[in-house]
């Protein structure tokens, strides 16, 4: 008790550090750190900056840290969709299958994860002019704390619960409806610490309690739908209810927000109907939540890569009669949710207007996706940012849409781009183009252009990244593109390849989901 209590207590601060002592510690070699950090006791992440353009060193280190903390993220959020699709794969053994699809369900509900009590430890060599970076967290602490969050928030559920169900029996609606509202993100702040348990192994009911969970979410829908029916009957009226319950959750909101287009469960993938309540949406925002909506089209070569405050995302599900839609308001440093808000949505409303909830080619993608997904490249010291004139995430192009792509790297690499069209077929648009050292940390925008046309539907960019050359790819030219006549088996294998991430040959992968559509 006496360890998890000083535990807690460092967690109050999300990263801290130990200063770095003159002579260069142990872990910045790749044995060494496996060594005193091995793999079934701690999570780590590890980063190296040669300081070639004589950046003041604080920075350098800073830039380091953020980017140790990204990869061990990074690692935890692939864990998470591994865990739960072996899980799912093998459902046959009926062992914690109700379990398995619960985490992916929730697991979706956040972008962005925030890991509590994360050490940092840096060091500088000044004589090689390279600084070192190394994060870190045992893993038996960090099951204690999420462990502790989950019971601990389940107890304030159960409380605002009460609180609003005296509240709706006294007759006071305008009470009791706020603060079932204040129950959603914190089932957000609980779906994420049940995700991060899963990802580190603990999948048991009383350690996650996602029985207790859905019982309390079960009733705070309940009384949700008692007070203002979730369940509308057009697009223009969910709008409205999803702006509305974030207003009523932060109805002075400071600093920007960006609208993401939801997507289809777990799969990143948009539609036609989510581009209609896009539209409606950033429309209900301003007028009736009045927040103040930053436009999508602002992500460029020469601007942050999410320049702004707050990040306003959302899944959708078939349920029965209905498409069941989870949206969160999330502070984008911190990850956390500031509101959220559930409704519905009839089916028959899209049958009538002939509105896909679906991309065209969404079976073939989604198979696709699981194909990429297994022996994913995590971890290493090779970061890579790719993302669009629309951001990175929850993209959406609709015909005639220009397309715009944009690369940054910490590092000397060679990269490939290579892009899966709606029809399955791949496209080569760059390979083996030198990072060098004039490059690092810079941002390169692709030369080319892209206007979308047929074939449409969920398609993929894959980007890789190497500190070495690729291995070559069949092409043949067609319409002066450079078509891949390999399967996607040899492209991934030719791309990723199967050698050991280490200190030597450094790798790194990033994939975009892109939905186009004809209109």
């Amino acid at each position: 008790m006496k360890n998890l209590l000083i535990f807690l207590f460092t967690i109050c601060f999300s990263i801290y550090t130990l200063p770095s002592l003159g002579q260069a510690p142990n872990w910045i070699k790749y044995e060494s750190r496996q060594a005193f950090y091995p793999e079934q006791k701690y999570l780590i992440g590890f980063s190296s900056e040669i300081n070639y353009a004589d950046a003041v060193v604080s920075e350098l280190i800073d830039k380091c840290k953020s980017n140790a903390k990204n990869t061990l993220v990074e690692s935890v959020k692939v864990s998470i969709n591994s865990i739960t699709e072996s899980g799912i794969n093998n459902l046959n053994s009926g062992k914690n299958a109700e379990t398995f699809e619960y985490i992916k369900h929730s697991s979706v509900s956040y972008s962005n994860i925030d890991i509590a009590g994360l050490i940092s430890e840096t060091y500088y060599d000044k004589k090689k002019n390279i600084a070192y970076a190394l994060t870190y967290i045992s893993k038996s602490d960090l099951i204690a704390y999420y462990k502790q969050k989950v019971e601990t928030s389940l107890q304030n559920l159960e409380q605002k619960y009460k609180f609003a169900e005296e509240s709706k029996l006294e007759g006071k609606a305008q009470i009791a409806f706020p603060k079932l509202l204040e129950c959603l993100p914190v089932f957000r702040d609980i779906e994420e610490a049940q995700s991060i348990l899963a990802a580190l192994g603990v999948v048991d009911e009383s350690a996650i309690k996602s029985k207790n969970t859905l019982s309390l979410k079960s009733k705070v829908d309940k009384g949700l739908d008692e007070l203002n029916n979730s369940a509308k009957s057009d697009v223009s009226d969910l709008a409205y209810f999803i702006a509305n319950g974030l207003k009523l959750q932060k109805p002075d909101l400071k600093g920007t927000v960006s609208l993401s287009t939801f997507n289809y469960q777990d799969t990143k993938m948009g539609s036609p109907l989510s581009k209609r309540l896009y539209k409606e949406l950033e429309q209900k925002l301003v007028s009736v939540a009045q927040f103040n909506m930053l436009n999508q089209e602002v992500f460029s070569a020469s601007n942050s890569l999410n320049p702004y405050d707050y990040i306003i995302t959302g899944t959708y599900w078939e349920e029965g009669d209905y498409i069941k839609f989870i949206v969160v308001l999330r502070d984008f440093k911190t990850g956390k949710a500031a509101a959220s808000i559930e409704s519905k949505l009839k089916k028959e409303y899209c049958s009538q207007n002939n509105i896909e909830y679906l991309p065209e080619n969404f079976i073939e993608a989604n198979n696709k996706a699981k194909i990429f997904n297994e022996n994913e490249i995590i971890g290493g010291d090779l970061q890579l940012e790719v993302w669009t004139n629309k951001g990175n995430t929850n993209l959406l192009y609709s015909q005639n849409d220009t397309l715009k792509l944009y690369i940054r790297t910490n590092k000397e690499c060679y990269v490939r781009f290579i892009y899966h069209l709606a029809d399955g077929s791949s496209v080569l648009l760059l390979d083996d183009f030198y990072i060098g050292v004039d490059k690092i940390n810079k941002v390169y925008q692709l030369p080319d252009e892209f206007i979308c046309s047929e074939p449409f539907g969920a398609e993929m960019l894959q980007v890789n990244a190497q500190t070495e050359k690729f291995e070559p790819l069949n092409t043949t030219l067609q319409n002066g593109y450079h078509f891949i006549s390999d399967n996607l088996n040899e492209i991934i294998e030719k791309s990723r390849g199967f050698k050991k991430l280490d200190d030597k040959i450094l790798k790194a992968e990033t994939r975009l989901v892109i939905t186009t559509m004809a209109y």
